[in-house]
């Protein structure tokens, strides 16, 4: 109920500011709702980065690792930044709704030099603080009200977001402990392998200890690794009816249709992100394109110039955020992940239209 009464209250508001002529999205929430940023994991992330960027120019340089970090007495205070922010935001991976993704505490490397990686778009929206705007209370008495339920909304949204992929996630715990003792027994090739498992099949390796499954397990986990792979590249439609799989169309790139959250026009080159192995490869201007919106995908979305996501809408991650900077973005573009790297496109977020540039 939290984010679609978020989504509500928000939207109401926007109605009202649009009445005496204020853009929504120009509004800042944070300087009236400082816990908004506390939930974000950039706050962090920008302290950390302007810990090391203070370095001497020697000890930075030594400091390009997570391990190296810790062997460098001298940026013992880094360190310690560093694991406050995997102790509050390493319950994050790559896919909130996905726990046989790692998570970023798994890999205290990866969420270092992803810090380090960061920088934002220059290009920032210039906001409005609510305290700014001038406004007739006899005609609009419940816009301060509006406000003030909006905001707190969007904290509550975010600690339930928060709250959700940490609860989500102690079933990877859980089953990573499984495979463990799976792996003693000789039943799984790798660790990882669990996940290649249905739910019903894990609970019959360990109430009904079931000695044919033990006996499959490898073949069946090969077998699901193969049909993954080759399917990768498949374009899916967006709505399957039923439980026979759809013959599969053949679609247009040229030009995609969407749902503009963010307006404006920009062009550049397009960098495909669907993993967190990909965000080392975002260069900052890319059009960012993503399969989906996850709040621990906001460090590499700050780099781009534009963001496309196939799914999400108004009040996504990906939304809001490029809202804040300033930069176009499309949600629900179906298929956009199709599109090769360095392509070089337009975003139009003020008509919803992604147009590919140099297509073969």
């Amino acid at each position: 109920m939290i984010p679609l009464l978020m989504r509500i209250y928000n939207r109401r508001l926007s109605r009202k500011l649009k009445r005496i002529g204020i853009d929504y999205d120009l509004l800042g929430f944070a300087a009236d709702f400082s816990e908004i940023d506390t939930l974000s994991p950039l706050t962090g992330i920008r302290k950390i980065k302007q810990l090391v960027e203070a370095l001497p120019s020697a000890l930075k340089q030594k400091c390009t690792s997570y391990e190296a970090l810790a062997q460098t007495e001298e940026a013992g205070h880094i360190l310690d930044e560093l694991d406050n922010f995997i102790a509050q935001f390493g319950h994050f991976s790559e896919s909130g709704n996905d726990f046989s993704y790692p998570k970023w505490e798994e890999d205290p490397d990866f969420v270092y030099r992803m810090i380090l990686k960061h920088s934002e778009s220059k290009k920032q929206q210039n906001t409005i603080l609510f305290r700014e705007i001038r406004y007739s209370v006899l005609f609009h008495p419940m816009l301060r009200s509006a406000y003030a339920r909006a905001g707190r909304f969007r904290i509550y949204r975010e600690q339930i977001s928060s709250l959700y992929i940490f609860g989500y996630g102690l079933f990877r715990t859980l089953f990573l402990k499984l495979a463990d003792g799976f792996l003693n027994e000789g039943i799984l090739p790798e660790r990882n392998d669990i996940f290649y498992l249905t739910k019903p099949e894990v609970d019959a390796l360990v109430f009904d200890r079931d000695a044919t499954l033990k006996n499959r397990c490898s073949s069946l986990i090969r077998e699901r690794k193969a049909g993954m792979e080759g399917s990768r590249e498949l374009i899916l439609p967006a709505v399957i009816y039923g439980e026979v799989a759809p013959l599969l169309d053949q679609h247009d790139l040229r030009n995609f249709r969407g749902t503009g959250t963010s307006s404006g026009n920009y062009t550049g080159r397009a960098r495909i992100v669907r993993e967190t192995g990909d965000f080392e490869k975002v260069q900052d201007g890319d059009v960012v394109i993503i399969p989906f919106s996850d709040v621990s995908w906001t460090p590499v979305l700050c780099r781009a110039g534009a963001i496309v996501a196939e799914s999400g809408g108004m009040l996504s991650h990906c939304s809001i955020i490029a809202r804040e900077m300033g930069i176009p973005a499309l949600v629900s573009v179906e298929n956009a992940c199709g599109i090769k790297n360095n392509t070089t496109v337009t975003v139009d977020g003020s008509n919803g239209l992604l147009t590919i540039h140099d297509y073969e």
